[in-house]
């Protein structure tokens, strides 16, 4: 690679992949820098969208890098799909069908929301706090809507609750044990949590399992728990997990597990 300057491709624009970008730049003055996401927006801050839904922080502030910071980079920034890896050929194919070439890739697809296969998973006002676009969608949906149930565990499940309560609505909080988060946090722990969404007006309901998302016309008008109870609502805020977005490794034959298996030298 004498005489050349050294291309490095990057697919993934959240924090791994900008904060490589930094890195490889730092190291590399001549290197080509590319960075790939589906995404039509430069990198922001996901844990900041919780508080864009609680309107503690407008959208303007999260993005975490500011414009000339992202120029010094000196990196092509594409919007669009990476759809196949061709290892042989050091390319990487877009949906557009352009290829690019690379001397590095580097893989920074992250995780993405999980949706359980229940009926009516696919009706208008089930949403999930994964993206930006997500965030807008909870933000415009919440406008028309009076009541939300939440379902699911960890911080995001949290996220919407407050999110929802902040704007105005009725929030109903689905858990299928006994307690918040009872696989990390001590019962002290989950209490203090419960306490909290309790002072927002939150309802939580232990031990009641979603079974069907309930629609008309294509949109939520409810939910169905396991128990047979239906609680009338316009949204559902689904935070069940997150699923290691592979499928460029799988199909590239690199090493997948869980996720994409790296070396000590990642």
């Amino acid at each position: 690679m004498a005489g050349r300057a050294s291309q490095f491709v990057i697919v993934g624009n959240g924090a791994a992949g900008v904060a490589a970008a930094e890195a490889i730049r730092e190291l590399d003055r001549r290197a080509t820098l590319v960075i790939v996401s589906d995404e039509s927006h430069d990198h922001y801050s996901r844990p900041g969208l919780a508080y864009l839904l609680t309107r503690a922080l407008p959208e303007a502030l999260l993005y975490a890098r500011t414009e000339e910071e992202l120029h010094r980079l000196r990196a092509e920034r594409i919007h669009e799909r990476a759809v196949r890896i061709r290892p042989r050929a050091h390319t990487l194919e877009l949906e557009s069908g352009r290829a690019l070439s690379y001397d590095a890739l580097l893989l920074a697809t992250g995780a993405g929301a999980v949706l359980p296969n229940l009926p009516g998973i696919d009706l208008r006002g089930v949403v999930t706090l994964d993206t930006l676009d997500d965030a807008r969608r909870v933000l415009s949906q919440a406008r028309r809507a009076r009541r939300a149930v939440v379902v699911g565990g960890g911080i995001t499940a949290i996220e919407l609750a407050e999110g929802f309560s902040a704007l105005g609505l009725q929030v109903d909080y689905l858990l299928r044990k006994d307690r918040y988060w009872s696989s990390v946090l001590d019962p002290v722990e989950s209490q203090i949590i419960e306490r909290g969404l309790r002072t927002r007006g939150v309802a939580i309901r232990p031990r009641t399992e979603l079974s069907h998302v309930l629609g008309k016309k294509g949109k939520v008008v409810g939910v169905r728990t396991a128990r047979g109870e239906e609680i009338r609502c316009e949204l559902v805020g689904v935070a069940v997990g997150v699923r290691p977005r592979t499928r460029l490794a799988k199909e590239a034959s690199l090493d997948v597990d869980r996720g994409v298996l790296v070396n000590e030298f990642m």
